[in-house]
């Protein structure tokens, strides 16, 4: 008898509750059983059920037409748990509660978020669309035996018409950029082909080339070295003298 009690026993892990269906398959709704061992000789016929009541997010993404009607999608993160003492009932009555939160969830979102433009999701109205969408979902969702924690918008997607208007912008701004470029580099040559055209007509004037003429010799006269060669025109001699200047 003793080893038949000791078998007749069940367990509850952590961070869970327990349902227990009753041989025949009723739920006793009197009872939900805490983590841990439960010892009783009715286990060796009837079953538990284990419900995870920890804390669980749920991410979403949905796709609305925001206050300025443009095509919006958003991305909320819903944080909650089942009603820890009330998962007998859950277990009862509610079939797919996790369906019942994802329809909750939109229509809550259906609601808010075309109050807002997605600019105004994005940067000055985030938290005050957060907060309507909390007191939606901490009213409906104990309807299923669901606690609501908090609600995030996590993303708002940039609505196409405006993206491609960005993108074009930016696209035009580049050929722009590109053009103006090219013209300053077009001017560059222009400036750099008539500065060399005047600095040539400049030296082919006669007074240039005079000067240019006497600024060689000078070159040619400051390389002298005083000492005349033997087949200079004024004979092998090398006390012959030259005097620089003299015409």
């Amino acid at each position: 008898m003793a080893v038949f009690t000791i078998t007749s026993c069940t367990t509850v892990q952590p961070g869970h509750k327990g349902v227990e269906i009753e041989w025949g398959g009723k739920t006793n709704t009197d009872v939900v059983y805490p983590e841990g061992m439960s010892i009783g000789l009715h286990w060796a016929w009837d079953d538990m059920v284990e419900y995870d009541v920890r804390e669980k997010t749920m991410v979403q993404k949905f796709e609305f037409n925001d206050k300025n009607n443009m095509s919006t999608g958003v991305e909320l993160a819903v944080d909650y748990n089942l009603a820890p003492n009330q998962v007998a009932l859950l277990h009862t009555k509610i079939n797919d509660y996790e369906t019942k939160i994802v329809k909750t969830l939109k229509s809550a979102a259906k609601e808010v978020i075309p109050q807002y433009t997605a600019s105004e999701l994005n940067l000055t109205k985030r938290t005050e669309a957060e907060e309507k969408l909390s007191q939606i979902l901490a009213m409906e969702l104990p309807e299923f035996y669901v606690n609501f924690a908090r609600v995030q918008l996590t993303d708002v997607d940039i609505p196409k018409p405006i993206a491609d208007a960005a993108e074009n912008t930016a696209r035009q701004l580049e050929l722009n950029k590109l053009e103006l470029e090219k013209a300053q580099a077009a001017e560059n040559r222009f400036k750099a082909a008539e500065w060399d055209a005047k600095t040539k007509d400049v030296l082919s004037q006669p007074a240039m080339l005079k000067l240019y003429e006497l600024e060689l010799q000078e070159k040619w006269i400051n390389k002298w070295n005083g000492q005349f060669g033997n087949n200079n025109v004024f004979g092998g001699d090398a006390g012959v003298m030259i005097m620089r200047g003299n015409n």
